[in-house]
């Protein structure tokens, strides 16, 4: 779950994390993780990137296993 920053209309805030049953795993600090456009099974996680010609490109990864 993304907090807001210091100003309400920011949604760039630090990153709480959860499990599936709502147990707090820990935090990243804003702007140290970008949270992802979209969750996965096992772990999965999608971003969306925009390279230097403004194209923008889907990219997957997996979580480590401490914050699944």
């Amino acid at each position: 779950m993304q907090r807001h920053a210091g100003e309400p209309h920011d949604d760039n805030g630090p990153i709480d994390v959860l499990t599936m049953d709502g147990r707090y795993v820990g935090t990243y600090p804003a702007g140290v993780a970008v949270m992802p456009a979209a969750f996965g099974p096992e772990g999965l996680v999608a971003f969306i990137e925009t390279d230097e010609l403004g194209v923008d490109a889907v990219v997957v990864k997996r979580l480590p296993p401490e914050v699944r």
